[in-house]
């Protein structure tokens, strides 16, 4: 064991467990995280404990091998490296057990675990240059190998959240034998406003329920989500509140609940596992097991029209053409 190496090996842990520290403290209080990709939304759904407990998990347990190198570099006791090795080859195990349920079970890539087994490859390099020995290399991979391939050869059966848990409020008219409408928007997007608008005009004569699930996840967008909750407007007619409040440049900050914040997670969760590309999206549920998709602006609309849902209907003009940038005036 040279200084450079041991050196190296704690800068590095120490580097890493910053960075699921970090990771930390932005869900626990900025409410956001490094990963931004609805995959981890997706892979955070089948934690049984929380996704958060796991990061947390994951920061203790860089934090504890660093204080293992940095006290077996002092000391050069057996027990300690020893302690140290099988930390780390149950971290890799673990890890790789969580990446082939990923990859091979939710065909989801969630950008924060590729992240920790990466450092954790790095670890291990790191260990074994420590240690001065290529073996632990090998058993490393090894190990996480086994936990990977164990995970992927197994057909876990994995199913999407039940649509009606992806809403985050619901319109409710007589009466109770029509379909039941779940409509996916975002509160940046000019398509989903358009068809907000046309409902909020005939909210009072559309039966059934309406189901709002928003794909949204930013912290200023739940300020708008909890302000429709919360508003008096959003209970007579949310398809108008949402419309005013996603024109608003600069929310008022008011108190998000969990639920809202568990929901937007769901709805995330089932838009990226039913393989939707874009909103808006609307599914029809005539009757139990039957489900109907409509993709986008136009067929929406038209389904609306046809079911005689628009007694009264807004028509938008057309955006101006994009004019050719070399063309030259006449």
């Amino acid at each position: 064991m040279t200084k450079v190496s041991r050196y190296a090996l704690l800068a590095f842990l120490f580097l890493a467990a910053s960075f699921l520290s970090a990771e930390v403290w932005m869900q626990a209080i900025r409410h956001t995280s490094f990963c931004t990709t609805s995959s981890c939304d997706v892979v955070g759904e089948y934690v049984r404990f929380g996704e958060g407990n796991l990061i947390k998990m994951g920061a203790a347990f860089f934090w504890f091998l660093w204080a293992l190198a940095f006290f077996g570099g002092r000391y050069d006791r057996k027990w300690i490296w020893g302690s140290a090795t099988l930390l780390l080859f149950g971290a890799l195990a673990f890890d790789g057990a969580i990446l082939g349920f990923q990859f091979m079970g939710l065909k989801e890539k969630c950008l924060l675990c590729i992240a920790v087994g990466a450092m954790l490859f790095v670890t291990l390099c790191l260990f074994s240059w420590v240690r001065r020995t290529l073996l632990t290399v090998l058993l490393g991979i090894a190990v996480w190998t086994g936990g990977f391939a164990a995970n992927a050869v197994l057909d876990l059966n994995v199913t999407p959240p039940a649509i009606v848990d992806t809403a985050f409020t619901t319109w409710e008219n007589a009466p109770d034998n029509a379909p039941q409408h779940v409509l996916f928007f975002s509160l940046h997007c000019d398509h989903c406003s358009k068809i907000l608008a046309n409902l909020s005009i005939n909210a009072q004569t559309l039966p059934g329920k309406w189901h709002l699930a928003c794909t949204d996840n930013k912290e200023e967008d739940f300020y708008r989500l909890a302000t429709v909750l919360n508003s008096e407007e959003g209970k007579q007619n949310p398809f108008l509140e949402v419309l005013r409040v996603e024109s608003l440049d600069k929310p008022d900050p008011v108190p998000v609940s969990d639920d809202l914040r568990q929901t937007v997670r769901t709805a995330r969760a089932y838009f990226k596992m039913k393989g939707f590309q874009g909103i808006p999206v609307l599914v029809v549920m005539e009757r139990p097991g039957w489900e109907m998709v409509l993709r986008g602006e136009n067929n929406i609309t038209e389904y609306l029209r046809i079911r005689g849902f628009l007694k009264r209907e807004l028509h938008f003009p057309d955006p101006p053409a994009k004019t050719d940038g070399n063309a030259t005036k006449g």
